[in-house]
């Protein structure tokens, strides 16, 4: 059975041979914010060392417009392991690890089909696929491979129609459409282009960029991680590097936009930093936590995050989880039973949590299909998060 739950409605950049100023912005927060001009572009600039030991806490009602939990139509074939979920105005698409087919629901949570396979046939992709855009306008799925030299394109159907061609082999490849134009990020060897945009309808190489030294790679380790959250930004970030940065499309330059920096002999820590809206950058430190920096407020801090529309569990606004402009939770039901059931034993609980949490729990099944939480993102800060 097929069934939607509405829970509550609420209201390393290289400085290589690069002249720079920088704008120190007094700090309202616990770090300090500063304004990089980088060949003259704005680049945001925090220091890690600066922030205290203090964790804050950001309710998903601030950076969320509202939120529904949809059940997932339990039948064999739509069972799948996940891994990316992207949500679309009409549908949810999930990325599968280990080479298993991507899977299509529409937003009601009805299974509709998967859309390719692995193999090295025609609309098939080597091991997994890396990236996805559902373009709902033209009803069309673009899959990008872990590796390979093609972009596939599908319906909505889940009918194979054709393939985008690089001119050489993609790397764990990034994809942005706009205007009939794709663009392509992916991680290069020596001689490789870091990027290329296609013409959607011919497949025509309309324009191709040079990898920059220090995002060239000699294996295949590392990612690529992006979240397309702001409206025509094409964001993302190569570990090869741990600066964020917008690719220009229009006019084909790759600019640095964000860096956290780290004061110390030591061995920095791994950092990954993403967009959950035009003001907010969210930045995951290997060991440490979560960091939010407030761009328009100019402060940043160590954050938790509460799910305040089904009774403050706790929950995640990491990479996985504010994608293509949406908050996205996909679960198994057993999962979030365990998480309900954790909260009801906490003495915070209140009573107008415990009246949501039993609601929610009393629609789960166990061995039933997977339930996605979905909720519109802000699309920029209207106040002070903390």
């Amino acid at each position: 059975m097929i069934k939607t739950v509405l829970i509550i409605m609420k209201t390393k950049i290289f400085l290589v041979a690069l002249v720079f100023c920088v704008c120190r912005c007094s700090p309202n927060g616990d770090g300090l914010v500063s304004e990089v001009i980088v060949n003259g572009n704005k680049m945001y600039v925090v220091s890690l060392n600066d922030l205290k030991a203090d964790t804050v806490t950001i309710y998903l009602s601030s950076v969320v417009e509202n939120l529904e939990l949809v059940h997932l139509e339990t039948k064999e074939e739509a069972y799948f392991k996940p891994w990316y979920t992207t949500v679309t105005e009409k549908y949810i698409g999930v990325r599968q690890p280990d080479g298993s087919p991507y899977m299509l629901f529409d937003r009601s949570g009805k299974f509709l089909c998967t859309v390719g396979s692995r193999g090295r046939g025609p609309g098939e992709y080597i091991l997994s696929s890396y990236d996805d855009i559902i373009d709902d306008k033209n009803e069309l799925i673009y899959l990008a491979p872990i590796m390979g030299d093609k972009i596939l394109v599908y319906n909505t159907s889940g009918k194979f129609l054709k393939d985008i061609v690089a001119p050489h082999r993609l790397i764990k490849a990034k994809i942005f459409l706009s205007d009939n134009v794709l663009t392509v990020v992916h991680m290069p060897f020596q001689d490789h282009k870091v990027a290329f945009q296609f013409d959607v309808n011919t497949g025509e190489v309309l324009k191709e960029l040079s990898a920059p030294t220090h995002l060239i790679v000699q294996n295949f380790d590392g990612e690529i991680f992006n979240t397309k959250n702001v409206s025509g930004i094409f964001d993302f970030l190569c570990t090869a590097s741990d600066t964020l940065y917008h690719f220009d499309t229009k006019n084909d330059k790759m600019l640095p936009f964000f860096l956290m920096t780290y004061n110390s002999s030591g061995k920095p820590p791994y950092k990954q930093h993403h967009h959950l809206n035009k003001d907010i950058i969210i930045t995951f430190v290997y060991g440490k936590g979560l960091v939010a920096t407030d761009l328009k407020n100019k402060m940043s801090s160590w954050f938790v995050s509460k799910n305040d529309f089904c009774g403050n569990i706790r929950t995640s606004l990491g990479i996985r989880n504010v994608r293509n402009g949406y908050f996205v939770h996909n679960l198994q039901p057993e999962e979030l039973m365990e998480m309900i059931e954790n909260r009801l034993a906490e003495r915070s609980c209140t009573e107008q949590d415990r009246q949501i949490l039993n609601q929610t729990l009393s629609t789960l099944k166990e061995n039933a299909n997977n339930v996605v939480f979905i909720g519109k993102l802000k699309s920029e800060v209207k106040s002070k998060l903390w």
